[in-house]
């Protein structure tokens, strides 16, 4: 988690990985690591039943700069932690030589549910004030106990569900509505209403004459998505000092600031949301969210995906 600080703190990248995982002392193979996602799966169905992991990690800073930088007692620490069981904890990694340190993460099977998210920290003094963090690793590893792969899941499932349903009376205010969004938690939800009548027909329709109308709605769709995760994203402030929240906010944050402030670098432009949000100066700052939102709904790419997540579930009702 990244926080704009009134000290000086480490500019160049700090970078951490991890090389091995153990499950009961017993070695994963080496695909359930993925550097490239930055994922470690842990579910295995031979080892389903086993009580704690251990990660061997390395972190890695800028040599250079540290040896210049106003810090004394500097430490590194990898935090591990998730936000469905506020669970939290760090480790003192080892100094293993100028720039570089390893060690040894722990991880309680009975700590988690699904996924924990891991990265690297800079302690020191700074200015005669101790425990100062002064690096922290820009991308974040996920720890995922539930899956056999290690790769990223999405970051918002899609649902067809009928919204005056019995089953799901949290959608009963909303069963007017073609799809709502619901933005909380690890994994945000888009709910797709299949009691709206022609919505679903058009959406899984693959005929040409349809694909105009489908487009646009798919677009309409999309930029409702990117708004609500965005407002849901900068909302999570409640600090005196604005922070990257990590996960999938952290992620639609990064991928819209630029287009809401594109002269500011990313720390400048989440400090003006923030600040706008703390002095009611809305009105331009959701004209801007909007203009965001639709940059990202209308990219080719994100449209083709999207289109295609939803005529995948669209074959299939729940």
């Amino acid at each position: 988690m990244k926080r704009l600080l009134p000290y000086q703190t480490v500019v160049g990248d700090l970078s951490l990985e991890v090389r091995e995982a153990r499950l009961d002392d017993i070695a994963l193979p080496y695909e359930m690591i993925s550097t490239a996602q930055r994922v470690v799966a842990l579910h295995r169905i031979e080892r389903d039943e086993w009580r704690s992991a251990r990660l061997s990690v390395r972190v890695r800073a800028p040599e250079q700069e540290l040896q210049q930088g106003p810090w004394t007692g500097m430490e590194c620490l990898a935090t591990l932690s998730e936000r469905r069981t506020n669970t939290r904890t760090a480790t003192r990694l080892r100094w293993e030589g100028p720039g570089e340190w390893s060690g040894e993460v722990e991880l309680q099977r009975d700590h988690h549910l699904e996924r924990a998210e891991l990265l690297g920290q800079l302690i020191a003094t700074v200015g005669d004030v101790p425990g100062r963090v002064i690096a922290t690793t820009e991308a974040s590893w996920t720890v995922d106990l539930q899956s056999r792969t290690p790769t990223r899941r999405e970051e918002i499932r899609t649902r067809w569900v009928d919204f005056g349903d019995e089953d799901h009376p949290q959608l009963h205010p909303f069963k007017n509505d073609p799809w709502t969004v619901e933005a909380v938690g690890q994994e945000p939800v888009l709910y797709l209403n299949s009691g709206f009548e022609g919505l679903k027909a058009l959406l899984a329709s693959g005929r040409a004459i349809d694909r105009p109308a489908r487009d646009a709605l798919a677009a309409q769709i999309a930029t409702d998505v990117w708004t609500v995760l965005f407002n849901a994203a900068t909302y999570q402030e409640d600090g005196d000092t604005p922070e990257w929240p990590g996960g999938w906010r952290e992620s639609v944050l990064r991928r819209m600031l630029p287009d809401l402030f594109p002269t500011h670098s990313p720390d400048d432009a989440l400090a003006e949301v923030v600040s706008r949000h703390r002095t009611g100066d809305g009105a331009d700052l959701q004209t801007r969210i909007l203009h965001a939102a639709g940059k990202q709904a209308r990219r080719p790419r994100n449209l083709g995906n999207f289109m295609r997540t939803l005529r995948r579930t669209g074959q299939e009702e729940e």
